[in-house]
Order: C-alpha cells, then structure tokens, then sequence
C-alpha cells in the first residue's frame, strides 16, 4: 500500500461492495457447512512449536498485518509470565516480491525502507530504520516470520520464487532462527476487491488457507493460523453483518455514513484487524509459538469484553489445534 493513492484503493469502499453487502442481508450469520476439520494424515501442517519456550526472540518482516502485533501480543504474552523481545520490519502492503527486491537492493548502506519497532518484555522502544540483511544479522533470532500480503495471499503463484530467494537469505543470515509463516485472514464484504476478484470472504479464506498450506508444508514450517481464527470466530461469535455494522468482525474499523445515494457505506478501513481483532492475533501467536493453553490467560483489554474473550482464546486454541494434537492440512477450518 504504497503511497497516497493506493492506500485510498485500498481503504476506499466504492457503491458496488455496498450493493454487494446488501445482498447479504437476508442471510448475514455467517454459517459454515462443516465443523473443525476432520482427522488429517500425517504430513500436515503443523501450527504450534515442538519445542515450548518461556522466552523468545521474533523477527517479523512483514506489513501491516504484522506491525499490529506490537500492541497487544507483548501484553499477552507478559500475563502468562513468558518473556518476548518482539521486533517488527514494516512497510505498508509489502509483498514477498517486493521484500526479496529490498534483500537485492541492500548492498547500499544507506538503503533502509523498513520501519523497525520493537517491544521488549512489554516496553516500547523507540522505531527506527533498516534493512532486512542489517537486522537479520544483528542479533540472535529465535523465530523469524513472513508471510504474503493480503492482497497476493490467495493466489499461489505469487509466493514464487521470492519467498524461496527470502528462505535462502534468512538461512544464510540467521541460520539459528526457526522459519514460521503466520496466515493472514480474508476481508470483510466491504473491500471492494472481492467484488473486482469475483470471489467472497469465504472463498479467499478457503484459497490463501490453501496457498499458505502449501508453502509451509513444502518447507517444513510452523504455521501461525491467524487466517483460521479469524475465519473460526466469525463463525462462532457468530458475526452477523448489518447495513451499517461490522457485526462484531474482528476486523474492519471504518464508521458507516450514507453516501448520496442513500445508502451506507464505511467511511475508513475494511480489512485490517481493529482492537478486538489484535487481542485475537495476540492469543494465536502466544500459543502457536510458545505452546501454551491461552484459554487460562489471565489478561483481557479494557475495551473487550469478558464473553468476547472467552470466545477468542477459545477460538485461538481451536486454530492452532492445540485442543486436539492434530496437524493442520488444506482443508480449510471453516468450509467457505
């Protein structure tokens, strides 16, 4: 999301989304025609760590599906007596493609596109700038992540060959680090792409499960089912969509006006996680990397309320399959 004119692309809603959701309005609870997913073969996915730890290092080259993280997961993570030095390589919308031309471009010194935050044990340090080469090699990693940006994640053709270039330069670099890939969520019915892709949120869910399954699987990596819990709580919240209302998706945070025509529309994002949907994020990640049962965290945000997060620990624990020990494969947690 580079640049004035793409992020208004991309957080702008135009009259056909809002037809489009309109049309959903005389089925809005979001239903789904199968359960958890059935018993899967070995050589599935796996989505929680062989190794439980009380204190990591992650590095996350991401985008703003990432950068989020920094708010509530440190909070998390803190409550349930864990220690997490978390750091953050950001650009707004980065694709795997563009990330892997940064890696190119990094023989410059003075080349440094990323924001870099860091939250240490719950403090905030102050951002700062960087390459992926230059912080790949600073410290010592537990975890580094990646993933695909939203907007390519459902297509599998687009991880290739950057994510392999990526691999190979996290390897190279930080050869101690363990290599996880978090899965990112579809959009809510506002985003307007949907409509321009021709497919639903369902249906997007159902092709970046895939796309990011298969990546992990041909890897041999952890994958961190975010796609999934989202999917899942939507589900079993259950979100029930309204003219003028997110219905209590995790994601989306955009005030609902009335255009010209009469009808409502949002007037700000539709597809990033709001602060409902971060506290979800941060209970997924707690227990996908450090193994640990979420459903007895102890910390719950202000603003969230006691039902609701009882459901999103639930929730987190259901995606990551540490309920039932099983491995994650294709098949998508939610049938689209």
């Amino acid at each position: 999301m580079n640049g004035r004119r793409h992020r208004t692309r991309e957080f702008g809603c135009c009259a056909l989304a809002a037809i489009a959701v309109a049309a959903l309005f005389g089925s809005m609870r979001l239903t789904a025609n199968a359960d958890i997913r059935p018993e899967t073969p070995p050589g599935g996915v796996r989505t929680v760590t062989e190794r439980p730890r009380t204190e990591l290092k992650v590095l996350m080259i991401g985008n703003s599906f990432s950068v989020c993280l920094l708010d509530q997961f440190p909070l998390v993570a803190k409550s349930m007596g864990l220690k997490l030095d978390l750091c953050s390589m950001y650009i707004g919308g980065c694709s795997l493609e563009r990330h892997w031309g940064n890696v190119e471009k990094a023989g410059d010194p003075s080349f440094m596109p990323y924001k870099v935050g860091r939250n240490v044990n719950g403090k905030r340090l102050p951002d700062a700038k960087g390459n992926i080469p230059q912080i790949l090699s600073a410290e010592k990693w537990d975890v580094v992540t990646i993933q695909q940006a939203s907007h390519l994640s459902w297509q599998p053709g687009s991880y290739h060959p950057y994510a392999d270039n990526l691999v190979g330069k996290i390897r190279e670099l930080a050869p101690q680090a363990e290599i996880v890939v978090q899965e990112t969520w579809s959009y809510t019915p506002w985003d307007r792409r949907l409509a321009q892709w021709k497919i639903d949120q369902g249906e997007m869910y159902a092709k970046l499960h895939s796309a990011y399954c298969s990546f992990a699987q041909a890897n041999g990596f952890q994958l961190i089912p975010m796609g999934s819990a989202v999917q899942l709580y939507r589900r079993e919240l259950p979100v029930v969509y309204s003219e003028n209302s997110f219905g209590g998706d995790p994601c989306g945070s955009a005030k609902f006006v009335r255009g010209g025509d009469g009808r409502w529309m949002p007037k700000g994002d539709v597809f990033h996680l709001n602060r409902e949907g971060r506290y979800l994020q941060a209970l997924v990640w707690t227990a996908s990397l450090y193994g640990v049962d979420v459903a007895k965290c102890p910390y719950r945000p202000d603003f969230l309320d006691a039902a609701r997060a009882v459901k999103m620990r639930s929730c987190a624990m259901k995606s990551v399959g540490l309920a039932s020990g099983r491995l994650m494969d294709k098949t998508p947690l939610v049938a689209p």
